[in-house]
């Protein structure tokens, strides 16, 4: 058995055996491996977002459909408990969202009888209705 070469990539394309007819056919390019991490690193990002985007609407339905919304250290009475790390200014913020909070800490600090807080004190918070 004899294989025919020729020096042209074309004719290399049909390089066949000797009366066998069979067509030898040049292998793929082999992707580079880089690719491959890119498009690991892409399929996660999107698998990602997707997660968060899904969290995020359950929340939005959970807080459309009338379930109350939570606040930590927010008593029903009207009490707010100190977490660790709190201030004022953030109490307020979070107490009245979208608005200015510099009268609700004025009346939170003048209720307090202190500017400084304590972790586990209980603040008696205004009637903001």
């Amino acid at each position: 058995m004899a294989a025919v070469a020729h020096a042209s990539p074309a004719d290399l394309r049909r390089l066949s055996f000797a009366g066998t007819g069979a067509v030898l056919r040049p292998r793929p390019a082999r992707v580079p491996t880089t690719v491959y991490r890119r498009r690991r690193a892409v399929a996660l990002l999107v698998l990602f977002t997707a997660f968060v985007a899904v969290a995020l609407a359950f929340s939005g339905l959970r807080a459309v459909a009338g379930a109350p919304v939570e606040r930590p250290g927010v008593a029903p009475t009207g009490v707010y408990v100190v977490q660790p790390g709190d201030t004022f200014w953030e109490i307020a913020r979070r107490l009245v969202p979208g608005q200015d909070p510099r009268p609700l800490v004025a009346e939170l600090v003048a209720a307090h009888g202190s500017a400084t807080l304590v972790a586990g004190e209980r603040l008696h918070l205004p009637d903001r209705r």
